[in-house]
């Protein structure tokens, strides 16, 4: 299948943001120098995802496009930040830097304020996704060291175009994610919904703010046919949030897809008002 959608990887977290004492009197006033496009650039410079010269480094991860967010100060869940980066010129091979985008998103909003994370979108170009099956069975070994009485819920959605024909991929999608998180995440489908009642999809699932900004829509428009799934895991955090959505991209993947998908997960009930 071709991808007929463009192909910017979007990201875009989700939830509560208390900023610093500091920090909120300069945002309120105006005289606040950084904002979420400053602080992932740097962010991402400074680990090398990103390069800052000119010539631009052979191998940086990622063309930084855009990035901005919500911080208003009500208590309510907002998208507190989101980016759009071009992934289609970085060397051959690699993921997509699912992790590597929500890490500078997340330490960027975490310098701040205190952060009440509820959820994580991403729109991502499969055509572009590398083989990440044996990476991701490694990575099980990192969230398998959390503590194993602990149970936390959370609510996946993972959506296309029409043409991309998700809900026909739900048992490989399964399959796929149960057999990459080696016992570490329970998984099941939600049941469709009734023919009369809408659909639950990463523009309207609960815990994201709505509607997503990204410029204009983070490329949630067309991501109406999908399917939603329920999981647990022994914790929930940004990590935790990025290998899940990571290990849907491979499962996708492995089918052939190749059209841009969408995958919002999201923490099983609000931080505050919406």
């Amino acid at each position: 299948m071709e991808a007929s959608l463009a192909t910017p990887m979007i990201m875009g977290i989700h939830g509560v943001l208390t900023l610093h004492p500091w920090i909120r009197r300069q945002y309120a006033e105006g005289t606040l120098d950084e904002d979420v496009f400053s602080l992932v650039a740097t962010r991402a410079t400074a680990y090398g995802w990103l390069g800052s010269t000119e010539p631009v480094p052979v191998g940086v991860r990622w063309g930084h496009n855009d990035a901005d967010g919500d911080w208003e100060q009500d208590g309510r869940i907002r998208e507190l930040g989101w980016m759009q980066i071009d992934v289609g010129d970085t060397p051959s091979g690699q993921r997509l830097p699912v992790l590597p985008a929500a890490t500078v998103l997340g330490e960027g909003l975490a310098r701040v304020g205190r952060l009440d994370f509820t959820g994580l979108h991403t729109v991502a170009p499969l055509r572009l996704a590398g083989d990440s099956r044996l990476d991701l069975l490694e990575a099980a070994g990192w969230f398998g060291l959390g503590d194993p009485e602990a149970e936390s819920a959370f609510t996946m959605t993972v959506a296309g175009t029409e043409p991309a024909g998700i809900p026909g991929l739900a048992s490989a999608l399964l399959d796929g994610v149960r057999e990459r998180a080696r016992d570490l995440l329970t998984i099941e489908p939600l049941e469709p919904p009734a023919p009369d009642a809408p659909a639950l999809t990463p523009a309207t699932q609960p815990g994201l703010a709505h509607p997503p900004s990204g410029g204009p829509d983070a490329g949630l428009a067309q991501m109406t046919s999908g399917r939603t799934f329920r999981c647990t895991a022994r914790e929930w955090s940004l990590d935790l949030a990025s290998w899940v959505t990571e290990m849907a991209i491979d499962a996708l993947r492995e089918t052939g897809l190749t059209q841009p998908v969408a995958i919002a997960v999201s923490r099983t009930g609000p931080a505050g008002p919406r």
